[in-house]
């Protein structure tokens, strides 16, 4: 049995008219309850049950029975929707009785448990629901975070300009005076920003790993800014090798916050949850970030593009899956594209219901695979400024297929910044190579 957040039981309300089904679910799970695991709260209908939400908010699962006086659950449940209650809901119904069970279902209920009560079924679901609830909880966790620092950068723009506008007020400072302060305030925020440069590339999975698990690979990773909305991750789970690019909304700050929490999902779902399928994964990302950004405003824009790839222990097969992001694999010197899934993880466009598409793919070997955000083919430049485009992009890899894997990184890499020459770079790059085996 998972522990809940912060080490305190994990409270489930149980909604159920039947005076021994409390005594009995209690006793189902009488060791969790015994070390201070769970706590069940009781209450014999609906109305009852919004009476117990409204005097203790710390209930983090609700089992409720469907057919009950007073209130039935399927009414509850309307409730439920109503009050924007976080908590997970499982309906207890007859085996078949179906329309209801589906009725709960589009209502917000979360899964469902038929009666006669087997005792390995509930364990199953609650453990699965305790799960789902941390994963809520670890979004919310990180959701406080970036509003904190928000706010933290917020109040610190507002001491600066009260500050300013003093100074132009009182006008005791010669321009220079002036100058030399903004200068010193400059330098500040930019040490700030270059400290949150290092704690993201602390977050960030060490190279030496990605090399450990992949014997001829690159990884080539460039901001535009000092920090970087891209972001890559790796794993090695289970006998299962995990390969992820993202590329966040934005750069700079604001992307750097995103990949931040990217990472920290991907480590609870991955290492954490031991997901190994790709789409799964997808799946499991897109639901925790939409959940924490339904709790932030202005949020339709905010989400990222992902490409994961999980090798089997031979290198013998890959699995692929893509939020908007495509996988290419070059074999004897011809293209071969996967394309991935047109919807990205989180935002305003998050699915409905997340399904994205698991690929798998033998591989041969030498065979080459390339995993990118879209910043690399994005640049403009050349002698007509015009953009890179994936075409160009994929000219450049096929004119150094020829070396190691290694020495391919740092040849793309001169390649952008010839074709970048005196231009901005437009966005942050993010290319990553594995070849086969021979």
């Amino acid at each position: 049995m998972t522990d809940s957040a912060e080490n305190k039981p994990f409270r489930i309300l149980v909604v159920d008219d039947e005076p021994d089904m409390g005594p009995l679910i209690t006793g189902i799970f009488r060791l969790p309850v015994k070390r201070g695991q769970l706590e069940f709260v009781h209450a014999e209908n609906g109305a009852k049950a919004l009476e117990v939400l409204d005097e203790q908010g710390d209930i983090d699962l609700i089992l409720t029975d469907i057919n009950m006086p007073v209130m039935d659950g399927l009414t509850f449940l309307n409730h439920l929707k109503d009050k924007g209650t976080v908590a997970k809901s499982v309906v207890i119904s007859a085996y078949n009785d179906l329309k209801n069970i589906r009725t709960a279902m589009n209502r917000g209920a979360f899964d469902f448990i038929t009666k006669p009560i087997d005792p390995a079924d509930i364990k199953a679901t609650v453990e699965k629901g305790i799960g789902e609830m941390n994963v809520v909880y670890e979004s919310l966790r990180v959701k406080q975070q970036l509003e904190q620092a928000t706010r933290e950068k917020e109040k610190l723009m507002i001491e600066q300009n009260e500050r300013l506008e003093i100074q132009v007020k009182e006008r005791t400072a010669t321009i220079n005076e002036q100058k030399s302060m903004l200068e010193i305030k400059n330098k500040e925020i930019v040490d700030s920003i270059h400290y949150a440069k290092r704690l993201q590339e602390a977050i960030l999975p060490p190279r030496d790993l990605f090399h450990a698990m992949i014997n001829d690979g690159f990884i080539l990773y460039q901001s535009k800014d000092i920090v970087s909305g891209d972001f890559y991750w790796f794993g090695n789970v289970e006998g299962k090798k995990v390969i992820v690019a993202a590329d966040c909304t934005g750069h700079g700050v604001a992307g750097a916050l995103m990949s931040m929490m990217g990472i920290s999902l991907l480590n609870q779902i991955v290492n954490g949850d031991s997901v190994t399928q790709p789409s799964l994964i997808l799946d499991q990302l897109d639901k925790a970030l939409s959940v924490s950004m339904k709790m932030a405003e202005n949020n339709a824009h905010i989400g990222m593009d992902v490409a994961i790839l999980v090798f089997d222990e031979s290198m013998k097969e890959v699995q692929y899956a893509g939020a908007n992001r495509p996988l290419w694999m070059v074999r004897n010197g011809e293209f071969h594209i996967t394309q991935p899934d047109k919807s990205p993880i989180g935002g305003l466009n998050a699915r409905n219901q997340s399904n994205f598409t698991n690929h798998t793919l033998d591989l041969a070997s030498s065979d080459a695979l390339y995993i990118f955000t879209d910043g690399f083919a994005d640049q403009f430049g050349g002698s007509q400024g015009k953009k890179m485009m994936r075409k160009r992009f994929r000219e450049h890899i096929s004119g150094s297929l020829h070396l190691a894997m290694d020495e391919q990184g740092k040849a793309l890499h001169r390649h952008f910044e010839e074709w970048k020459g005196d231009h901005e770079q437009v966005d942050d790059i993010l290319v990553m190579g594995i070849r086969i085996d021979k």
